[in-house]
């Protein structure tokens, strides 16, 4: 008879302790400086450059650095740079004027980055503004973005929200032997993109998350030294596509932990936009560590799609069509890359720094 008091007794003094727990509150930002310094190498080949019309070498050699560095200004508020410099040299781009000495032959893209952000702590939201800047031989870029993310369920949930806007000018430079025959109705073109994500700790082990894309461009969208041959020695013109193009990728992540030192990155992407190119992704990377510093990682990627609507090979596009291009990247195909990866990331990182509490650096 005394054993349902007790049990009662016991339910409330675990009531109570359930009770006086403090809600979860997203965690502020951390105290010190974070910089990260990336840098790589590419080579590529082939035989289908789009500047002579779908064939010719594509051979291209890209040298590329990234600074990223994350300033927090104290626990509410932090301030991301990204700063980079490309070095490349294309030998179909040199084919712009039939000879190896335009100035698009070796050129360097510079661009720069900054996101501010703001935390509410209580409520598990960070909001963020930022602007870019890009410029390149033929080309300028200014850019401006605005985010939302919000977590709960104890930061195991997350959806983030962000929109961005591109504002681009061409320098027009057409092939040589159509300069003051060919023209373009606009050297201008703006991009607008809204992205959502959502993100789900699944277990200790699985972690999943799914993305959708809505991207709108509109204005000069061919490149001007493209060059398109028509069929039966009927002459040459610079490639035309329509002035707007609707965009929509839908994703998929997936990352797996089976034990301690390996995590299984698994990724598919669905892409469909107006220009008649459906595509399928997929892609998985296996990162192992091995020792505290050093973690190896095997990838591999699979990619097929459809081609656009306005592309056809060398020679085979006909003067009577509205809209025409000989870019492989808008034709039908399919590719596997796969290759090795190699990263070192010091526990302390190669340097150290810390913010002053309050809102002095």
């Amino acid at each position: 008879m005394k054993v349902r008091p007790l049990i009662f007794a016991l339910l409330c003094l675990a009531t109570g302790h359930i009770g006086a727990q403090e809600p979860y509150q997203m965690k502020g930002n951390d105290s010190k400086i974070e910089a990260d310094f990336l840098f790589s190498y590419y080579q590529q080949d082939g035989d289908h450059a789009a500047v002579t019309g779908g064939i010719g070498t594509e051979q291209l050699h890209d040298i590329a650095g990234l600074l990223v560095v994350n300033i927090p200004i104290d626990t509410f508020h932090a301030l991301n740079i990204s700063l980079g410099v490309d070095q490349y040299s294309s030998a179909s781009t040199d084919r712009i004027d039939n000879h190896m000495s335009s100035a698009s032959s070796g050129d360097m893209r510079t661009y720069a980055n900054a996101l501010f952000t703001r935390k509410n702590l209580s409520k598990g939201e960070t909001y963020g503004i930022g602007l870019g800047f890009s410029t390149e031989f033929d080309y300028t870029s200014f850019s401006t973005r605005l985010s939302y993310t919000k977590e709960w369920n104890e930061g195991n949930s997350e959806i983030s929200l962000s929109g961005q806007a591109f504002l681009d000018r061409w320098d027009l430079i057409y092939p040589i032997e159509l300069r003051n025959q060919v023209s373009l109705p606009t050297a201008n073109r703006q991009s607008f993109n809204a992205q959502a994500v959502y993100s789900q700790v699944l277990s200790q082990r699985l972690q999943l998350a799914l993305s959708g894309e809505l991207i709108y461009m509109r204005g000069l969208l061919s490149t001007p030294f493209h060059r398109v041959y028509f069929q039966e020695g009927a002459g040459l013109d610079i490639e035309r596509l329509p002035d707007h193009r609707l965009k929509i990728p839908l994703a998929i992540r997936l990352n797996y932990f089976p034990f301690d030192g390996l995590i299984v990155r698994s990724y598919y992407r669905y892409y469909r936009d107006d220009f008649g190119i459906t595509a399928h992704t997929a892609e998985i990377e296996l990162p192992v560590k091995l020792g505290p510093v050093f973690t190896v990682y095997p990838f591999y990627r699979y990619h097929t799609q459809t081609a656009a609507d306005y592309f056809a090979p060398y020679g085979e596009h006909t003067s009577a069509e509205t809209f025409y291009t000989s870019d492989y990247d808008l034709s039908a195909l399919q590719s596997h890359k796969f290759g090795l990866g190699l990263k070192y990331a010091p526990p302390y990182g190669l340097a150290r720094a810390k913010v002053a509490k309050g809102n002095k650096l």
